[in-house]
């Protein structure tokens, strides 16, 4: 749901203000265009070589970029940045420029949360959207493309009808860098970058006022009432979906418990006398396992007493313990977590007197075969099964 409510604040960035400024065309006068300018300081995060560390704050930060505002709410912004990272001087000595391209989608928070019935000298926008650029290394010949998202928020403060100040807050989350801030090694972490600046707007246009400061009675409310009832209703939407995958991933599971009953008892009641050992084969003994753990807790004694006995009468018999775990965790770990709980319960088994010759554990890794909205239902990946040899 989480991303969902996401994805719809990001669509009404981009989208929002085409359909806005639909609704108040020809309203209300007010100069579309400006210039936004600013300088500060700047910290690269969480990607550096050992021995190599930036400056905190590092100077310097530079913007420059032309924003055009549908209306006081939404607009569009393109701009150009430029950052210069430098080495502490207590550690190893570099300097890196970057220069990004970027497009953001900008929302007029203080109109839209009506700062004007208590100020008309400030104003927030918030702005967000994707970049793309480079990274120029004094310590490699090469360069390193990147691409970013964006996300910050602007305090103005208003000068004139042509000039407001501006003090900005961005983060950008790098994509596809592949080299540390430094450039001496490959990427270890997922880099960002956190900009503060101080800088101005300047208006262009004839009219009197920017979509920053313009002020208008009350036509915009019944929209924005439209607006928001309209988001609530698809939140509403979203988590009532979400409800019920929820609802059916459990119900599946009831089934499934129900099913593997019904199946234990008809076997139990068929009088085979290989009963214990078409009850393995088939799936039906298993040892379960807490969320990321390969402790074997003591509500598997009644299944290892079943496996050990079943070995001790068939001394022919031997068996695979099959681990498995959840689709939580990398691929690489899940294999490894899976084989640590067939290799558990294979120790806890030779230790009861069974020959480790007669054993053999593997690591199966994610068990792809539940339902992985439900949290009950990965339980049941969480286990070892067994199959006789």
């Amino acid at each position: 749901m989480r991303k969902r409510i996401i994805l719809l604040v990001i669509s009404s960035l981009f989208i929002g203000a085409s359909y806005a400024q639909d609704s108040f065309s020809g309203k209300t006068e007010f100069n579309h265009w400006s210039i936004d300018a600013g300088i500060g300081l700047t910290k690269p995060y969480r990607n550096v070589a050992r021995g190599y560390s930036t400056a905190t704050p590092d100077f310097l930060a530079g913007e420059l970029g032309a924003r055009y505002m549908f209306n006081e709410f939404f607009g569009l912004k393109a701009g150009f940045v430029y950052n210069n990272f430098q080495a502490e001087k207590s550690t190893l000595d570099f300097t890196t420029k970057q220069y990004e391209f970027d497009l953001q989608g900008v929302i007029g928070i203080g109109r839209l949360l009506r700062f004007e019935t208590w100020t008309q000298t400030l104003n927030l926008l918030a702005h967000g959207g994707f970049g793309v650029g480079l990274l120029d290394f004094d310590l490699l010949d090469d360069n390193d493309h990147f691409a970013t998202a964006l996300a910050g928020l602007t305090g103005q403060i208003k000068l004139s009808p042509r000039v407001a100040l501006n003090i900005d807050g961005t983060m950008g989350f790098h994509v596809h860098q592949n080299r540390t801030w430094d450039g001496t090694m490959p990427r270890n972490n997922e880099p960002f970058v956190f900009n503060g600046t101080i800088g101005f707007s300047y208006y262009l246009g004839k009219k009197a006022q920017h979509a920053d400061w313009v002020v208008r009675e009350n036509e915009y409310l019944a929209l924005m009432d439209e607006r928001i009832a309209d988001l609530e209703a698809q939140i509403k939407k979203s988590r009532e979906e979400d409800a019920r995958k929820v609802q059916e991933a459990d119900d599946q599971l009831g089934r499934r418990i129900d099913d593997l009953d019904g199946q234990v008892a008809m076997l139990a009641n068929a009088g085979d006398d290989d009963i214990v050992g078409r009850l393995i084969n088939e799936g039906y003994v298993n040892i379960f396992f807490d969320f990321n753990s390969s402790k074997i807790d003591k509500g598997a004694a009644d299944a290892i007493n079943l496996l050990r006995n079943y070995m001790m009468k068939n001394a022919n018999v031997a068996v695979n313990l099959i681990g498995y775990a959840d689709e939580k965790g990398t691929e690489e770990y899940n294999k490894k977590l899976s084989t640590k709980r067939a290799e558990a319960v294979a120790e806890l088994l030779v230790k009861s007197g069974i020959d480790k010759s007669r054993l053999h554990s593997e690591g199966k890794g994610e068990d792809t075969s539940v339902d992985e909205s439900s949290p009950n239902a990965r339980q049941l990946a969480r286990r070892v099964t067994f199959s006789i040899r």
